[in-house]
């Protein structure tokens, strides 16, 4: 059987009655996600990190894809995991400030999966806080009340234990139909651990803990005989809270850990450096499994990447970051910032550059800022005023717009009015 073939079965299988479906769930790969919080890409020991404390991380790596020019298209955790979610980009899927949650009828994840005869779980944390109509996980498993090694604050979600009893059971249920997990981490992201048994404290103790969540995950695959026939997909929501990482739209904000173990499929120990986004992976999972492209999509399936027909898969992104938060730590001084990414430059647009950034200490940006990535990647030197770049700007300046207009973001108003959804008062004199 061909892959056109296989596909196109797959495809059908989604309209079958339950026990048909059940004939075929077999040939449709199970899926596992596992998404780390705040995990400082320098710190995984593939990607540089000495000395390692991501032992697993390291040995996954090994097996499958690992990128290297992977993003994600803001710099908080609700706007990327519902980019990752949804297949869209976070201001037309409406969860684009911190904890909130999807326009109503937005379609994601665990409703492809349901649709298409699986059945999906969620493991830990939700970033999408205020969920739409339809947004709603088949199995959800909550952390335990036991303190992890090093957890030390009874009350923080982030010191507790998974539930791997409970885990286990949903991977190794007798369910004919085949299953989509995603473990959501809340490790390292702080408060972090206290001292483990093996010395490491702080943000290492954290990291090293969740390193070995994910080993755990790898070792259940394996004793249920379910290796081969699994996709993994190991990948970090957005960098840490640190100067010029989180809240901005910097390549150390946005440029995350990420790889992929498709057996059958995917080549051990490669890597890529394929520029891919968060809304790819949607798409690419619909793909895999049989469903049909989304039209509200906007990242496309890596399939044929993950394959080694191909070698790049986008010449540009696009990234939004929203200043406005709706959780209990509301932030209500709006604080737009877009950005466009080519392999050589990054240009950003600060649109309240009057002010300074709510979240990040330091003078105020500028209105516009030019990278040369080629000669300059932690992106310190604005060349803004280069005569001779002015074309450039000018072109990725039309990027910028082309995308605001497809996905309805006016900028500072699109701020104002998710404020007003949300009925929190509005900072307006800071504007």
């Amino acid at each position: 059987m061909n892959r056109r073939q296989f596909l196109s079965i797959a495809a059908g299988s989604a309209l079958l009655p339950a026990v048909s479906r059940a004939a075929t769930a077999t040939k449709r790969p199970n899926i596992l996600i596992f998404m780390a919080d705040d995990q400082y890409r320098e710190s995984v020991g593939c990607y540089g990190a000495r000395p390692s404390h991501t032992p697993h991380i390291d040995a996954f790596a090994k097996t499958g894809v690992r990128f290297t020019h992977c993003f994600t298209p803001s710099s908080i955790c609700t706007p990327n995991r519902g980019a990752f979610l949804s297949g869209m980009m976070p201001v037309k899927n409406g969860a684009h400030a911190n904890h909130s949650g999807f326009h109503d009828g937005v379609k994601s994840l665990p409703n492809f999966m349901r649709d298409l005869g699986y059945r999906a779980c969620l493991v830990n944390k939700d970033g999408i806080r205020k969920p739409s109509d339809i947004y709603e996980w088949e199995h959800r498993i909550l952390e335990s009340d036991e303190m992890a090694p090093g957890g030390t604050i009874p009350k923080s979600r982030r010191h507790r234990m998974t539930r791997f009893d409970e885990l286990e059971s949903f991977i190794a249920s007798d369910d004919d139909r085949p299953f989509c997990l995603m473990h959501a981490s809340r490790q390292p992201h702080t408060p972090y651990f206290s001292r483990l048994p093996n010395g490491l404290e702080g943000y290492d103790a954290s990291n090293h803990y969740m390193d070995s969540e994910f080993g755990r995950d790898l070792d259940l695959l394996e004793k249920h005989g379910l290796s081969d026939s699994t996709i993994v997909i190991y990948v970090n929501d957005n960098e840490a809270g640190i100067p010029r990482s989180k809240y901005t739209l910097y390549d150390s904000g946005v440029r995350v850990p990420c790889i992929v173990r498709w057996p059958g499929h995917t080549r051990a120990n490669t890597v890529s450096d394929a520029m891919i986004s968060f809304i790819d992976f949607l798409p690419t999972l619909v793909d895999i499994i049989g469903g049909e492209v989304d039209t509200q999509w906007d990242g496309k399936s890596l399939v044929p990447l993950l394959e080694g027909r191909v070698t790049e898969h986008h010449e540009g992104l696009y990234f939004s970051y929203t200043g406005v938060s709706v959780g209990s730590d509301a932030v209500t001084t709006p604080y737009p910032i877009r950005a466009y990414r080519t392999r050589r430059y990054k240009y950003i647009r600060n649109l309240n550059y009057k002010i300074r950034h709510p979240k990040q200490k330091g003078p105020r940006k500028p209105r516009v800022e030019l990278y040369n990535l080629e000669i300059d990647p932690l992106e310190r030197n604005n060349m803004e005023f280069f005569a001779d770049l002015d074309p450039v700007m000018e072109r990725l300046d039309d990027e910028i717009v082309e995308w605001m207009e497809k996905t309805g973001d006016r900028g500072i108003e699109t701020e104002l009015e998710l404020l007003k959804r949300y009925a929190i008062p509005t900072a307006s004199s800071a504007l």
